[in-house]
């Protein structure tokens, strides 16, 4: 059985009491009391009509009050389910919580219909117990489960429009990837063709140009489906050397990159963008820090550079941060972790992932 919880009706006592809330509370009272009566008077051939007229409005005046305490019930369970199916993958009503609600129910029947039935009907026979245990209850439940269709309608609406957003800003990032593999294209047969041009005595051109071409591989052709992780790591080791052949030797780096690596698989590109960040806005006193481990299943990648004055000035980060975030929410959902830190002097990267 459902335990009641306190917070879920008290959100339900703080709901507006609006003209249409107050009429449907006492147009459903009023149905489920001439439902009440009509099989009273099948089962004891009486006309309830032909009673006093002080008594049935002792009895109607009663049963639309406890229609207010009915519907408080079924209104605060409905949002303790509800709350309930959030942390579930497919809610719905489970026949536990239909048991319970009835449970609760019959509880306010005895607790208030019965004795109103007695002091009214000069005693409470056999078959009041039985109609007044069944229908009012089953009233209710009615009401509560077309809450929960509506309930259940609204969620797969909502769903369906996540769903929706998805698959759209997964054709945004398709087409923004075609789009730029022109360039990339380009300038791979480009690199090809100054590669040859290059003197072989240039050895340190031809590394460079090479390095580069390798990048330019990786990000043509590696992008669809994960990839070994020690395949990732040596892209990027790929890169961190074609950048040092442009910075200054004045910088500072210091790289730290696992010992043992399993068998573990990784989206590609994923941790260029913080390494590119850290290379593009190094500055001040240069230096930059690249720590990544790994710790069975769970990836540690910590990146920290040095920054310049100016760099307070603009965003931290800027688009590559912005749309790895986008990444890693839509590849790693619940299995990762990116916080960013920027001090006066330094700007720290640090990412989690479960692989």
């Amino acid at each position: 059985m459902i335990q009641i919880q306190p917070t879920s009706f008290r959100k339900a006592s703080r709901l507006p009491w609006t003209g249409r809330r107050i009429l449907f509370i006492l147009s459903y009272g009023l149905l489920t009391y001439t439902i009440v009566r009509l099989l009273n008077d099948v089962i004891s051939d009486t006309r309830f009509w032909k009673r006093p007229l002080s008594t049935n409005l002792i009895e109607i005046t009663g049963c639309l009050l406890i229609s207010f305490i009915f519907e408080w019930l079924v209104t605060g369970f409905s949002i303790q389910v509800e709350e309930e199916n959030k942390e579930m993958q497919n809610p719905g009503s489970s026949l536990k919580q239909f048991l319970s609600l009835a449970v609760y129910l019959e509880i306010i029947v005895i607790c208030f219909i019965f004795p109103l039935a007695a002091f009214t009907d000069d005693g409470l026979q056999a078959y009041d117990v039985v109609i007044l245990g069944f229908a009012p209850v089953s009233m209710w439940l009615f009401y509560y489960s077309v809450r929960q269709g509506q309930s259940l309608i609204r969620y797969t609406y909502e769903q369906k429009l996540a769903l929706e957003k998805i698959t759209k800003d997964r054709l945004e990032n398709e087409l923004q990837y075609l789009r730029a593999q022109f360039h990339p294209h380009f300038l791979f047969n480009a690199l090809n063709t100054i590669y040859f041009q290059v003197e072989e005595s240039n050895t340190e051109a031809r590394y460079t140009i090479e390095k580069l071409a390798e990048l330019l591989r990786y990000q043509l052709y590696d992008q669809d489906n994960k990839v070994k992780l020690d395949q990732e790591l040596r892209h990027l080791s790929n890169f961190i050397e074609l950048q040092k052949q442009r910075s200054s030797e004045r910088l500072k780096l210091d790289l730290h990159f696992p010992d043992t690596i399993n068998n573990q698989f990784i989206y590609p590109l994923l941790l260029l963008p913080l390494v590119e960040n850290a290379f593009k806005y190094v500055g001040g006193d240069p230096f930059i820090k690249i720590d990544i481990n790994l710790v069975q299943n769970q990836l540690n990648c910590r990146i920290s550079n040095a920054i310049p004055p100016i760099a307070h000035q603009h965003k931290a980060g800027g688009i590559g941060l912005e749309n790895l975030r986008k990444r890693l929410a839509l590849l790693y959902p619940g299995k990762h972790q990116l916080l960013i830190e920027k001090s006066i002097h330094i700007f720290t990267a640090d990412l989690q992932l479960i692989l």
